[in-house]
C-alpha cells in the first residue's frame, strides 16, 4: 500500500511538472534560442523586461539571440497570438496557446492568466 501511494504522489507530481512546462514542450520545436526569425514578433514590456511573442512562444531578448522565458503572469497584451483554443474553467472564460493562459483584461486587451 505504502508503494502506491508513492507511485500515485509522483505520478501527480510529473503530470504537474508537465502542465507547468507546456509552452517550453511546445517550443521545442522551436528550439530555446533563436538568432532569427522570419516573423515580426510582438514586443510587451512588462516589469522593465522586454518580452517578445512568436507563435505564442514568449521570449526574452538576451544579446543577439531571443531565449524562451515563460509567459509573465499579469503581463497585457493587445492582442491574442493566433492558432490558440477557447477554453472555460471553474466558469472564466480563457483562451489557451502552448500551455499560456490568456483572459480579458478590465482596460481592454488580454493579460496572461494562472487559472
Amino acid at each position: 500500500m505504502k508503494k502506491l501511494r508513492i507511485i500515485a504522489i509522483l505520478g501527480i507530481a510529473m503530470l504537474s511538472f508537465n502542465s507547468m512546462n507546456a509552452q517550453s514542450d511546445a517550443a521545442t520545436t522551436n528550439k530555446e534560442t533563436i538568432n532569427s526569425s522570419d516573423k515580426q514578433p510582438e514586443k510587451i514590456v512588462y516589469k522593465n523586461i522586454d518580452y517578445y511573442i512568436i507563435d505564442g512562444v514568449w521570449y526574452a531578448k538576451i544579446k543577439k539571440r531571443f531565449v524562451l522565458r515563460t509567459a509573465p503572469k499579469g503581463a497585457k497584451l493587445k492582442n491574442l497570438p493566433k492558432g490558440g483554443e477557447n477554453v472555460v474553467m471553474a466558469g472564466v472564460k480563457y483562451y489557451k496557446l502552448n500551455g499560456v493562459f490568456y483572459k480579458k483584461s478590465k482596460g481592454g486587451g488580454y493579460e496572461v492568466a494562472r487559472p
